[in-house]
């Protein structure tokens, strides 16, 4: 079962771009459970606020290493009269 914050990929798309469940709703199909999942693409073509709707058994898990280089902040450059010396 999937929960909100997930990190997933979408299995039906040629490439894998990762997304993040924004939820997850549960239903009864005959004796299981299935779910449909609301994901928010992290990478990928889309427009910022694009939403993507599929059944649990249209994604992959992602691994951890997905998990944290979505989470990796972007490094800047320290800007002009920072404080920041060179070191030779």
């Amino acid at each position: 079962m999937y929960q909100a914050g997930d990190y997933v990929w979408p299995a039906d798309l040629p490439g894998r771009f990762l997304c993040r469940v924004a939820g997850a709703e549960s239903f009864r199909i005959g004796s299981g459970t299935s779910q449909i999942l609301k994901l928010e693409p992290l990478e990928g073509p889309w427009p910022p606020g694009t939403c993507l709707i599929r059944l649990e058994g249209a994604v992959i898990r992602a691994r951890r290493e997905a998990r944290s280089a979505a989470r990796r902040p972007t490094l800047r450059s320290a800007p002009p009269g920072s404080g920041r010396r060179a070191t030779g």
